[in-house]
């Protein structure tokens, strides 16, 4: 009986060993193929991806044109008008003012918006009716040239830009500066995750509040110019802020407010540094997009900055924009998977400088 046994299981195992090769066979082959696919796949996933890099280099060696072109043709369709800022940049500043400029003696411009606590209007008023001209009125209320940027004296070309051209366009002409932001922001103190998310995201009713009461409700036709952080100029966009231990704070960004209740009449602009931002006080800045290191990459010899309208060529890379947060809070751009021109109208590179 027991000789009987052992037969028994080494006929067992013996069938085992032949079948469990033949399995073992099968498996290996199947995971060589596998294989394969993914790497085909992966092939031809990257060589559309450089054939959507080509065609995008192409559009933009052909259609890429000054700033102020874009911004001024954006202008003659279009009343509402908005220029990204790069907090800790001077080159943003610049091309604010020249569009200030240029838009005076173009299409016409009845005001700027500027991403300054709206309890500095009276400080911005005064300097404006000053004359001769006191710029100490601005210095002696650094909020209104946002001090700690460290780019004061490219913020005050703005103001002055506005108080020279007044002058020179004279009574009836006049350009506006409107203060927009949350009084306070940013905070002087350290706030909550939970209490920052929450006055964050209480910023962009509050300036559209502003540009409706200031503005629009006195001057229904009034061209305006809006030069702010990024985030505010997402068209058709919100935002989700996340933060440990509190339920998630939804925000809608300005120029989606904007487009909501002026339908056809907003254009926004993002300008593209590719720099890397501290958040000043803020829980998250505007930092760059994913365009900027394609450019420099492949249009070496286009030294920037240039502009370009965004169509359908920009859609390979989905979630364009990149941010900088503090630490402990998240924020996430919706719809997920957006495409740049779904949220914004045009865009300028500023190049490597």
């Amino acid at each position: 009986m027991r000789r009987e046994i052992r037969k028994g299981r080494r006929r067992a195992r013996r069938h085992l060993r032949r079948h469990g090769f033949a399995i073992g066979r099968g498996w290996t082959a199947f995971f060589v193929l596998l294989l394969l696919a993914f790497g085909l796949a992966a092939l031809l996933d990257a060589r559309r991806e450089r054939a959507d890099i080509a065609d995008l280099m192409a559009y933009a060696r052909e259609r890429r044109t000054d700033p102020a072109a874009l911004i001024t043709s954006a202008a003659r369709t279009n009343r509402l008008l908005f220029l990204s800022d790069i907090h800790r940049s001077a080159l943003p500043k610049r091309i604010a003012a020249d569009a200030i400029e240029a838009l005076a003696h173009g299409p016409g411009l009845d005001a700027v918006v500027l991403e300054v606590g709206s309890d500095q209007q009276p400080f911005i008023d005064a300097y404006l009716s000053s004359d001769p001209e006191n710029t100490a009125i601005l210095y002696v209320h650094p909020r209104t040239l946002h001090a700690q940027w460290g780019v004061d004296r490219a913020v005050l070309e703005i103001y002055r830009r506005v108080w020279r051209l007044n002058r020179e366009l004279g009574p009836g002409r006049e350009i506006r500066i409107v203060a927009a932001d949350l009084p306070g922001w940013p905070p002087d103190r350290r706030l909550s995750p939970g209490e920052a998310a929450r006055r964050f995201a209480q910023r962009d009713a509050h300036m559209e509040q502003i540009i409706e009461d200031r503005i629009l409700a006195t001057n229904p036709w009034a061209r305006v110019l809006i030069f702010m952080g990024g985030f505010h100029g997402l068209k058709g966009s919100r935002a989700t802020i996340r933060f440990g231990g509190g339920p998630p704070v939804e925000v809608t960004w300005l120029v989606t407010r904007l487009a909501e209740n002026h339908p056809g009449e907003v254009y926004s602009i993002m300008l593209d540094a590719g720099s890397v931002p501290v958040p000043d006080g803020s829980i998250a800045v505007y930092r760059s997009t994913r365009l900027f290191d394609l450019f420099r990459r492949n249009l070496p010899d286009v030294v920037g900055p240039f502009a370009l309208t965004v169509n359908d060529r920009f859609d390979f890379l989905p979630d364009p924009i990149l941010s900088t947060a503090v630490p402990g809070l998240d924020l996430a751009v919706r719809p997920e998977g957006y495409h740049l021109k779904d949220v914004i109208d045009g865009y300028i590179f500023l190049g490597v400088r």
